[in-house]
């Protein structure tokens, strides 16, 4: 299955270009590429297109600063459990966090009903 076009209507996601040629999927030998006269071109089933440009796929600002923000986390707690199994105030003070935030959820919880 080849991609012929893609679009974009997401909060997470962006696009470039979203176009390309439409490949006939029932057509004899619809979708076979060649490199001639320097350029790159695919067969649509009636005529070699040349392809150009280009599209691009990427992420917002929006979901960059939430993988940045994820990785950050995930990093500090990482060294944070590192750091615990050589120091046991460290432990303590993870174990008193957790305790923390279940403690927190469960007063939202009441708080919402």
């Amino acid at each position: 299955m080849m991609i012929t076009s893609i679009y974009n209507s997401s909060t997470w996601v962006t696009t470039s270009n979203p176009v390309g040629p439409y490949i006939s999927p029932g057509a004899a030998s619809a979708g076979m590429l060649r490199y001639h006269n320097n350029q790159t071109q695919v067969y649509d089933g009636n005529a070699w297109l040349t392809m150009g440009g280009g599209s691009s796929v990427g992420l917002t600002p929006n979901a960059e600063e939430a993988l940045t923000w994820a990785w950050l986390k995930m990093t500090q707690e990482k060294a944070a459990q590192d750091l615990a199994q050589k120091h046991p105030a460290v432990a303590d003070a993870l174990d008193a966090v957790r305790l923390a935030e279940q403690q927190l959820q469960t007063v939202v919880a009441l708080c919402t009903v």
